[in-house]
């Protein structure tokens, strides 16, 4: 499969419903605040027939990347693992120095892929996401594998200068 990744921006309608068709609206909350895709930076993965299928979004704090969500429509096709090496290769083109995520308790899939690719846990925010849900009601009380979802892990990554 030829693949591309290139940034959102040129792909903003397609990355608007791609980002609306994995988090059930244009907005998502984590406990670093509210995000608007309209205001996130983003990489998209885009087919050779023009259809996107992975997008990872970011914001900056201070020194730190944050990668805000990561999704594809691909599983275990290497597309998320292009879109966050294309993510830290941007971070380290802008002298960021350090890459931040989090994930919710349930995410063993997302745990696991973060930490083949270097990164620690940080941080357990307890009952974060049942704030989250108070704000934004459309956040599942149960994900994946039946497990109740209360909390957030936050995991990071230095980057080499």
């Amino acid at each position: 499969m030829n693949i591309r990744y290139e940034k959102m921006d040129a792909w903003a309608d397609q990355a608007r419903a791609f980002f609306k068709d994995h988090w059930q609206s244009e907005t998502t909350i984590v406990n670093s605040g509210e995000y608007h895709l309209a205001d996130l930076n983003g990489i998209v993965a885009v087919t050779a027939d023009d259809q996107v299928v992975g997008l990872v979004t970011y914001t900056v704090h201070g020194n730190a990347m944050e990668i805000v969500s990561l999704n594809s429509n691909q599983p275990q096709q290497g597309i998320g693992s292009k879109l966050m090496a294309a993510a830290e290769a941007r971070a380290q083109a802008t002298r960021l120095t350090q890459m931040v995520v989090t994930i919710t308790n349930d995410n063993l899939d997302a745990m696991r892929f973060y930490q083949k690719r270097g990164y620690r846990f940080a941080k357990v925010i307890r009952g974060s996401v049942d704030t989250a849900r108070t704000i934004k009601p459309t956040v599942p009380e149960t994900g994946n594998d039946g497990i109740a979802i209360h909390d957030e892990l936050l995991m990071n990554k230095n980057l080499p200068r």
